[in-house]
Formats: structure tokens, C-alpha cells, sequence
């Protein structure tokens, strides 16, 4: 399940930009590898908070790291 606010941190060598998951189209789990504006990039970490424990939390978000 991929909840609003699921994020995904993206590391280019110009800087970093934080992105919905959904509005990038992906699902919770996040894939290993995304493309970004034609750029490739390759998840290093996430969140290991499950579906069912999120929904319980109202202060907190998933997160998964990409890097090009």
C-alpha cells in the first residue's frame, strides 16, 4: 500500500530533490532502480516501517533514497 506521503529522496550530483512517491509514479515497496527525467537512479536505502504499522503513526513518513 503507498500512503500520501511515502517519499523518495533524489541524490544527483547538482544537489537533492524530495518527491511523492506517487507523484512519480511508483508504489510502496519502491523498486531498486527508478528513471527520472531520463536520468537512471539506484536505491541505496528505505524505510522498514511496514503497511501495517504506518497506518497506526500519524507523525511519520516512509522514505526511500535514490542516487544517480
Amino acid at each position: 500500500m503507498t500512503f500520501d506521503d511515502d517519499m523518495a529522496k533524489l541524490i544527483f550530483d547538482g544537489g537533492e530533490k524530495w518527491a511523492s512517491l506517487k507523484s512519480l509514479g511508483l508504489e510502496w515497496p519502491p523498486p531498486e532502480e527508478i528513471v527520472v527525467l531520463g536520468f537512471p537512479l539506484k536505491r541505496i536505502r528505505m524505510s522498514s516501517i511496514t503497511d501495517e504499522q504506518r497506518s497506526d503513526m500519524t507523525h511519520v513518513f516512509r522514505g526511500a533514497e535514490y542516487r544517480a
